[in-house]
């Protein structure tokens, strides 16, 4: 019951543009909540697999190509994690970690982006109700 009093409490506190505002940032914080979540799922629901054929890669970008998933499937988009290095020395067989429009170089990439916005999201929750806490 403490936890409950203390929210009321700082809610009564707060004048009607500032809960307004702490709402906001609240909801806001779903965000890097999602982006978490899709990274998760991804590091899940992927698949370890090979580039088929030549990536392209623009200069100081992003780099896109195709791969072969299970089941006979084909995949294709952009793969993060990959160096303009790629498309100029014309490598094939790249080994990816890719679903059907998603693909990574390193899969733990994954996890790790999605531990540092789970963070992210909880230090930013506490950091603005501290800023609504004090008077």
């Amino acid at each position: 019951m403490g936890a409950l009093s203390w929210s009321a409490g700082l809610i009564r506190g707060l004048k009607m543009w500032q809960r307004l505002v702490v709402v906001v940032c609240l909801c806001l914080l779903t965000l890097p909540l999602w982006f978490a979540g899709k990274n998760t799922y991804r590091f899940i629901a992927g698949h370890h697999t090979k580039t088929d054929g030549y990536v392209r890669c623009e200069q100081g970008g992003s780099c896109h190509g195709t791969w072969h998933l299970p089941g006979g499937q084909y995949g294709r988009g952009e793969i993060e994690g990959m160096r303009f290095e790629y498309d100029e020395e014309c490598i094939t067989d790249i080994p990816i970690y890719a679903g059907p429009d998603w693909g990574v170089r390193k899969r733990s990439a994954l996890m790790t982006r999605a531990v540092a916005q789970l963070v992210g999201a909880a230090l930013g929750a506490a950091f603005v109700l501290f800023l609504a806490s004090k008077p």
